[in-house]
């Protein structure tokens, strides 16, 4: 475990609040300061001509990581992003976004004994999600950590569930069904740091994955359903010793993505949008995982399988 690891897990969740709503006030500060030096405004119609290129189509179905402050001004806020969407996908399209309602690690958001209400709890994975999530027509999945809200035919069969899955991520749960339908897993201004549908490559790898990501223990959480009941929902946690790689591993993973042409890269505004079709994107970590390469710090033998 790192210093860094180490300190913020003896702090008290109330510190670590203000610590992150700290950082959120610096974030926005420079955000103002670059648009007073260079103002950049992007438009609905620049948004849905970034989805097209990197190669979004009438009926795709997509799962959208985002981070707005990326690109400079939206023109319509989150609302345009939503409307470039439907204008790409068409109505046949699904759109689906993480509604986690934690900050930070999972470990330390469940140690405050929370209770996930399907219908009430906030997305806070970004003003876009808590925007999608409580539009008409959304549907959510029920689970205290790791909620998905989706629209579009077939939405309600996608999320359907996953409080009963083994794991947040792997089978039965809406990650694993977005990998079956074929999704388009869209990295909207955040680049590869935010890289949930890797836990599902973990989970749902014939054979097992050769880290031992999850903790032993399973965790009880309090949720409360669509018809208000309230009921415990047993989950597993993500390590917290098990800590990502550096950035430059990072960046190896996304060069390779780029050069088997399995992920999509273009320029919009002062940020990137990058998208790669989910079963390609499997196969892709299934090679980088044989070469030794994966997310974590903790190295693997050049043999993969278990």
């Amino acid at each position: 475990m790192t210093l860094k690891r180490a300190l913020v897990s003896r702090l008290p969740a109330s510190w670590l609040a203000r610590l992150r709503a700290g950082r959120g006030r610096i974030r926005s500060f420079r955000y103002r300061l670059r648009q007073r030096a260079a103002p950049v405004v992007v438009t609905r119609g620049d948004i849905a001509a970034s989805l097209r290129e990197v190669a979004l189509r009438p009926g795709d179905g997509v799962f959208l990581h985002s981070s707005l402050s990326s690109f400079g001004e939206i023109e319509g806020g989150s609302q345009a992003v939503i409307d470039a969407l439907d204008d790409v996908l068409g109505p046949d399209g699904v759109i689906a976004m993480p509604a986690f309602p934690l900050v930070g690690g999972t470990q330390e958001y469940l140690s405050t004994d929370p209770v996930f209400d399907l219908a009430e709890t906030p997305s806070r994975m970004g003003a876009l999600t808590e925007r999608f999530r409580t539009a008409p027509g959304v549907v959510r999945s029920l689970h205290p950590t790791h909620s998905v809200a989706a629209r579009g035919p077939g939405a309600e069969e996608l999320v359907a569930g996953h409080d009963e899955a083994d794991t947040p991520f792997g089978a039965g749960t809406p990650f694993a069904r977005m990998i079956e339908r074929g999704m388009v897993q869209l990295w909207f201004g955040v680049g590869l740091r935010i890289f949930t549908l890797y836990h599902s490559f973990e989970c749902l790898r014939p054979g097992g994955f050769p880290i031992e990501v999850f903790a032993a223990e399973r965790v009880d959480a309090r949720v409360v359903d669509g018809e208000g009941r309230e009921r415990t929902v047993s989950t597993l946690v993500h390590d917290p010793v098990i800590g990502s790689q550096k950035d430059n591993v990072r960046a190896a993973i996304l060069d390779h993505l780029l050069a088997t042409g399995v992920l999509k890269r273009t320029t919009l505004g002062r940020g990137e949008v990058m998208a790669a079709r989910m079963p390609e994107l499997m196969q892709e970590l299934e090679n980088l995982l044989q070469r030794g390469v994966t997310i974590y710090r903790i190295p693997i033998t050049s043999n993969a399988e278990r």
